[in-house]
């Protein structure tokens, strides 16, 4: 199946470019870093995702070479973060010639599956329509998945998972079900990590934020409703508390950014998901709070369910011993991973937090790069012309931050990217010369405005 479905991804690449990039967000959903394409011992681990984003480089490649290595003018406005973070993963390879052979390849694709995928999107979505289209079936899909991920759960029974270790028999990159550890079982999904699984969902309980805008009738605000009670089950599915801080943040966010009539929506949809879960059982809200708050525990039973404050100050002594080594551009991207593989520090567990990861393998230019990437998130929500898009986000991209600081990247900053650049176009953020929008995205957006501003019925 996977070689099938890679065959179609580059038939598509090479003649639907366009189609293919707005289709990509959705297949993020199915194509984990787990889901293996070539795992053969003797050469790189190359994983479905990873490959898609290659078809796409090389179609767009081909695209510039057919067009006399002419490109349009689109004033991408993530390209000065993305430079400075290209520069950095230069840096961090060039600084350290000893992995220079096994960290060529892996530095340029790091690189590559972060730019490429929102580049593109930017460069072939020609509309506010379009955007606003492809979020919507963005949504539709994690929406899917997130009831595929919950009866799994509760049945026991994940054909996906079962069928995605199949495809990496080396064991290099693992997918699991948790089955054996602590917490019992936790629902993944059709990823390969249950807190990678929390987080697109939290992500895609957002989007249903943004699609609120258009959402004026009373029916469409059932199914919403009913959209956003699947997904917030399936964060709490995961047993992980910061999928569910993730999206309690940025809603909580949200609500003190977005006009007063999109938080009286927000918070009549939180009072209606309180009163289904209360019938349910009060017991259950009971679990979510003591859930969350468990971080602050230093008990045993707090350690169970993930990582206290004292496992997180061991960490950070850990990592701040490797930085020091080579405090401006790191010891290499891949210097983190074999300190884990090493098992020489135990107490390191997972680097549970992307300041670490990015610390040891990418020194401080590192963090300036990814610090410069997420400001450049922030300043560009800032012009977005609506108000209640600006507030999501801002919340969005916030609630990110929260969670790559408290857990790690773990396959989402992709996922993330290109979301950000379908709200920026879904609000007509398309720019033909510095503060001016293209006469067709105004009168879209216009238009579009205009029917969000109908009155339920």
């Amino acid at each position: 199946m996977n070689y099938l479905l890679a065959l179609w991804c580059l038939s598509l690449a090479m003649l639907r470019q366009r189609k293919m990039a707005l289709l990509f967000p959705i297949l993020c959903f199915f194509t984990p870093k787990g889901f293996g394409l070539i795992d053969v011992a003797a050469l790189p681990y190359l994983s479905l995702n990873r490959a898609i984003v290659l078809f796409m480089m090389l179609s767009f490649v081909l695209y510039v070479m057919a067009a006399g290595f002419r490109i349009k003018q689109t004033h991408f406005p993530l390209a000065s973060a993305f430079t400075i973070l290209g520069l950095s993963f230069l840096a961090s390879l060039v600084s350290n010639p000893d992995t220079w052979a096994s960290d060529a390849v892996t530095t340029f694709m790091l690189f590559s599956e972060l730019f490429f995928p929102c580049f593109l999107i930017w460069n072939f979505c020609q509309s506010s329509r379009d955007a606003e289209r492809a979020l919507r079936y963005i949504y539709i899909a994690g929406i899917v998945a997130s009831i595929y991920g919950t009866v799994a759960f509760a049945t026991h029974f994940n054909p996906f998972l079962d069928y995605m270790k199949m495809t990496t028999p080396t064991g290099r990159v693992l997918a699991a079900d948790y089955s054996g550890s602590v917490r019992g079982a936790r629902a993944v999904g059709m990823m390969s990590n249950a807190i990678t699984y929390g987080a697109f969902q939290a992500m895609t309980f957002l989007i249903g934020i943004f699609l609120l805008r258009a959402n004026r009738s009373a029916s469409r605000l059932l199914w919403y409703v009913l959209g956003q009670l699947v997904l917030f089950v399936g964060i709490f599915a995961t047993g992980s508390r910061t999928p569910l801080v993730f999206a309690l943040f940025s809603t909580l966010a949200f609500v003190c950014l977005a006009r007063t009539r999109h938080k009286i929506v927000v918070v009549q949809v939180g009072v209606a998901v309180c009163a289904i879960a209360s019938v349910i059982g009060l017991q259950y809200i009971e679990k979510v709070m003591d859930f969350a708050l468990s971080v602050f525990s230093a008990n045993s039973a707090a350690s169970q369910s993930g990582s206290s404050l004292d496992m997180r100050l061991g960490q950070a002594l850990i990592a701040w011993n490797f930085f020091t080594d080579a405090p401006w551009f790191g010891g290499g991207v891949s210097k983190t991973r074999s300190i884990l593989s090493s098992g020489a520090y135990p107490d390191f567990y997972g680097a549970e937090s992307a300041i670490f990861q990015w610390a040891i393998d990418m020194g401080a230019f590192g963090l300036f790069a990814f610090v410069a990437l997420f400001t450049r998130i922030f300043a560009q929500a800032r012009k977005l012309p609506n108000q209640s898009g600006r507030a999501v986000v801002v919340g969005m991209t916030a609630g990110y931050i929260v969670f790559v600081i408290s857990t790690g990247v773990l396959e989402t900053m992709q996922f993330f990217l290109a979301i950000v650049v379908l709200m920026f176009i879904a609000e007509g953020r398309r720019v033909s010369a510095p503060g001016r929008y293209h006469a067709q995205e105004r009168i879209a957006h216009d238009a579009i405005s205009a029917e969000r501003a109908q009155p339920l019925g």
